[in-house]
């Protein structure tokens, strides 16, 4: 299951069910895509990969005229390798973008998705000024391709390391915090280069839709990444053991990959130009000890070794606020359900 080479990503039972929860949930959001035109960057990543099962799903099964995906991506060929599904799909057009001008096969476009981003700490930490530049000039360039377009929409992926640290004495974060990153640290690269992006979409004319993600799960998370469940799973896997190099009192929420999607898809249609929308999960707000233990309990004779000094009286917090988000929908899988989700759907993944 584990391995440094790409792994080919398979639309397990799982990801079937997942895929019709979410038409089911989005029927009238998705409707309205019925013969329109949407461009979605990232679109091979773990947010953007739902978002293009979603289409190609509803393409085949509702009948009407499609939905037509543009989708850019840095290597035609390394995509196609990690996404075999994905093409010979006629309303599925990907073609090749360096993250500067973006240039579809077509020049007409409704809607936009903006999710390309580096997202694993453990590598846009190593080179932060390419991150920066990186989430800059791609959403520069997407803003000018969505602007010429006269899009009706952007949705522009943010995430909730803009808000900086959590303060001990906040529960949760709201949309109209003042927080930001700490500009001292470099490893603030990627919160405060997502704020300047927020910026871009504010000031660009291009009628922007704003979401700052915060940590989620799912079948088509990196396997081999840096994030919390899939190295625990992936310890626990190989080594019957998961081994916490901190104190393990960080407190997280975690949200589903299925109720991520929905999210999104709510947003995009029914949100508000101009408007900054969380989107995660409020509850159950858990420890990273505790995560670890939820883990190891659906894998059998795995423990859990805390390595770290306990120092749980500054344990750091990374909670959203979620009450103007709920206008639209609420997360409907519960953090075991889809731990188990995810568990299962690691297994069918080819050794």
């Amino acid at each position: 299951m584990w391995s440094d080479v790409l792994i080919p990503m398979l639309r397990t039972p799982i990801v079937e069910e997942d895929i019709s929860l979410i038409l089911k949930a989005c029927q009238k959001e998705l409707l309205s895509l019925s013969g329109k035109t949407l461009l979605i960057t990232g679109g091979s990543g773990f947010v953007g990969s739902y978002l293009v099962e979603s289409i190609i799903s509803f393409n085949k099964n509702h009948g009407g005229a499609p939905c037509i995906l543009f989708l850019p991506t840095r290597s035609l060929k390394a995509t196609c390798a990690k996404w075999p599904h994905f093409f010979g799909i006629r309303e599925l057009i990907w073609f090749e973008w360096d993250g500067s001008t973006i240039e579809p096969p077509s020049d007409v476009c409704d809607y936009v998705i903006h999710a390309a981003s580096p997202v694993d700490p453990a590598l846009y930490v190593h080179e932060p000024m390419q991150a920066i530049e990186d989430i800059a000039n791609g959403t520069s360039a997407v803003l000018n391709y969505a602007r010429q377009g006269n899009v009706k929409a952007l949705l522009y992926l943010s995430s909730g390391a803009a808000y900086g640290r959590q303060s001990v004495e906040v529960d949760s974060l709201v949309e109209d915090s003042l927080s930001a990153p700490d500009l001292t640290l470099s490893t603030s690269c990627y919160g405060e280069a997502k704020r300047y992006a927020e910026l871009l979409c504010r000031v660009s004319g291009v009628p922007s839709i704003i979401t700052r993600l915060f940590a989620f799960i799912g079948p088509y998370q990196d396997q081999n990444g840096s994030f919390a469940v899939p190295d625990f799973i992936r310890q626990a896997t190989v080594n019957k053991s998961i081994r916490i190099h901190s104190d393990g009192c960080a407190l997280r929420t975690y949200c589903y990959a299925s109720d991520l999607t929905i999210g999104l898809w709510k947003l995009l249609l029914n949100g508000q130009p101009g408007e900054l929308y969380n989107l995660g999960a409020s509850a159950p707000c858990v420890s990273i000890r505790e995560l670890a233990d939820l883990v190891a309990n659906q894998i059998e004779n795995t423990e859990v070794i805390v390595e770290g000094k306990l120092n749980c009286g500054s344990k750091s917090r990374y909670i959203p606020n979620t009450k103007k988000f709920k206008r639209f929908c609420s997360t409907q899988i519960s953090l075991e359900e889809g731990l188990r989700r995810t568990l299962a759907s690691y297994s069918h993944s080819p050794n």
